[in-house]
């Protein structure tokens, strides 16, 4: 009886983990103006399009939305869902969003601030990012230190499908 009270007892304090947050930063390139990139990053409908295991992203208020994701880290996966917001505007040059989402294997919390600059004469854009990203529940103890490694796996993906669009709209 005793082992198993223990092992009840590591099971909830697995259940309220929290990790360290992880910092994320980088940046991309892609086919298009400044102005056109903006847009995509603006439109909920193409990020639905382009962000990986996304099954939904509506508009719940000005730059507010709801949203469901599909994803995991090794053997932990779930059907996040949680909201998006977008902040601190400044048009076709940077913002901050945010995020929170949350599933049965944990939670997924998020900040960070994206940055655009015209490249290639106006004809490419480089997007800046970097952000904090924390992981609570099984997610942060059972696949916290595969997180880095997915996360860059999921902006890379992101970002080729973004360019995809662009070249495919030419």
């Amino acid at each position: 009886m005793r082992l198993k009270k223990r092992r009840a007892e590591g099971a909830a304090s697995e259940a309220h983990s929290v990790a360290a947050p992880v910092k994320i930063e980088g940046s991309e390139k892609l086919p298009a103006p400044r102005s056109a990139v903006w847009r995509a990053l603006m439109d909920p409908a193409v990020l639905k399009r382009c962000i990986p295991g996304c099954e939904k992203l509506e508009p719940a208020g000005d730059n507010h939305y709801n949203a469901v994701f599909k994803a995991g880290i090794g053997g932990i996966k779930g059907t996040f869902t949680g909201n998006v917001s977008i902040s601190d505007i400044v048009p076709e040059k940077e913002y901050t969003l945010s995020s929170r989402a949350k599933a049965g294997v944990g939670f997924v919390e998020g900040r960070g601030r994206l940055q655009l600059q015209d490249a290639g004469e106006g004809t490419q854009t480089v997007v800046q990012y970097s952000g904090d990203v924390k992981l609570g529940g099984m997610l942060a103890s059972v696949a916290g230190r595969l997180f880095d490694a997915a996360a860059r796996k999921n902006i890379s993906d992101m970002f080729q499908n973004l360019a995809r669009e662009f070249r495919q709209s030419k």
